[in-house]
């Protein structure tokens, strides 16, 4: 559940105006939902390891260490502090943070790849990147918040029936709309490797996480542009808010344009670095893929402007539709065009998510002539 955006769109004018007695309960709801959220996480994911597992064919040996490695699902919710880091401006964290577990990350991996080990090695390392990282997030919202985590925790479960007017339809609301886009392309992986067997799917997923990288400094911007924006709505600046969101919009779309041009030309080269080997199309299925990730890249303006101004249940309702019809779509593409057709239909996708994206600015125009 994204409880970093409820913490901060309710909590924002509490933190403002330092009435910490409210702010504390806001905090203690955003906790609640992480815990939540890892209960669900890890009870699914112990679930569907069996479930697939079986299905796809895994020995004991894999269905055991995907077992375990559900047990670091509780060690990925960190929301509530996430939050508290944004709401207190301390920007500067995150990448510490992300510097901290990559290097760990990139460093073990690295070492695990020169020295041929197996399966489980490399669970154990990204597992252990995600507590490297919880930790730190931890850590560093206590600090600016001057907390202590028992205390918060205790106050936390001991308020639980607490909450807002309309904080948990927000709650649901938002977290849809985002875990419908997060498991996209993690379903879309598995439909063609299902399909077109792993060869295939590896490149698919290669080709979607190097368009992905290649973005993903644009993609930061999420976190530090919907503060402000919510900053903007409690003072009622809502010129200043317009004016925000056109100057990222027009930023992004010339940034998008540069990336594309630069996958088209360099892309294979990067695949060929990657994979070790040449493979046929590869910057095309790159350039494709980043066309897709722009207009995901473009959202990030968008889906903050209609959030802050309560339209969170329409982001929802087309995400729902969009991606329930991608699903059939790439099985059908990916069954008469290979590859490419999975290309195509992802793309079209994330090209139907942005245009409704703008049908509900325009449909909602009347929201900023009223304020």
């Amino acid at each position: 559940m994204q409880s970093w955006q409820t913490l901060i769109h309710f909590g924002s004018e509490a933190f403002a105006s330092k009435d910490m007695p409210l702010l504390r309960k806001i905090i203690g709801f955003s906790i609640r939902l992480d815990t939540l959220s890892a209960t669900i996480a890890l009870t699914l994911g112990i679930a569907l390891a069996l479930i697939y597992g079986a299905i796809a064919g895994w020995s004991q040996h894999i269905i055991m260490l995907a077992l375990l490695y559900a047990f670091c699902s509780p060690f990925m919710y960190t929301g509530w502090s996430n939050g508290i880091l944004r709401l207190s401006g301390k920007f500067h964290a995150a990448p510490i943070m992300d510097f901290l577990a990559s290097a760990f990350q990139t460093s073990a991996t690295f070492v695990g790849y020169k020295l041929h080990y197996t399966l489980g090695y490399f669970l154990l390392i990204w597992g252990l990147t995600r507590v490297i990282d919880y930790t730190a997030s931890v850590c560093f919202a206590l600090s600016s918040m001057k907390m202590n985590i028992i205390k918060i925790y205790v106050h936390a479960f001991q308020t639980r029936k607490w909450h807002l007017p309309g904080m948990w339809a927000f709650t649901r609301n938002v977290t849809l709309n985002q875990t419908l886009g997060s498991i996209s392309g993690q379903v879309a992986t598995l439909i063609i490797g299902g399909h077109l067997g792993p060869a295939d799917a590896a490149i698919f997923r290669v080709s979607r996480q190097i368009a992905d990288g290649m973005a993903t400094p644009a993609q930061l911007l999420t976190p530090v542009l919907y503060p402000e924006l919510i900053k903007m709505r409690d003072q009622n600046n809502w010129r200043g808010l317009k004016k925000l969101t056109f100057i990222m919009f027009s930023s992004l779309l010339f940034l998008s344009s540069l990336l594309i041009i630069l996958s088209f030309f360099s892309g294979g080269k990067i695949f060929s670095f990657m994979f070790h080997e040449t493979v046929s199309n590869s910057s095309l299925y790159i350039s494709m893929m980043l066309v897709a990730t722009a207009c995901n890249l473009l959202l990030v303006p968008l889906d903050p402007l209609l959030t802050v101004m309560n339209r969170v249940r329409f982001l929802t309702i087309n995400r729902t539709i969009i991606t329930l019809l991608y699903f059939p779509l790439l099985y059908v593409f990916t069954s008469q065009m290979g590859l490419y057709g999975a290309c195509i239909a992802t793309v079209l996708s994330s090209a139907a998510v942005l245009l409704s994206r703008f049908v509900g600015i325009w449909l909602f125009r009347s929201d900023f002539r009223t304020r």
